[in-house]
């Protein structure tokens, strides 16, 4: 199960399709925080830990 921290970071390793659910959810809310800046080097480097994290969460749901 995927435990979010009041910075939206998922903090535990997915397991199944709702923790795949709430890591795109995670994602979705990174991204609309961030709004219509440019992405800086270690925002963009969250991001993508947030993708893996979603990623790690599809591949176990499948």
């Amino acid at each position: 199960m995927i435990v979010m921290r009041d910075d939206t970071r998922p903090t535990a390793t997915p397991s199944g399709a709702a923790d795949a659910a709430a890591a795109n959810e995670a994602i979705r809310r990174y991204v609309r925080a961030h709004g219509n800046r440019p992405w800086g080097e270690r925002e963009a480097a969250e991001l993508a830990r947030l993708r893996r994290v979603w990623l790690a969460a599809i591949r176990t749901a499948a």
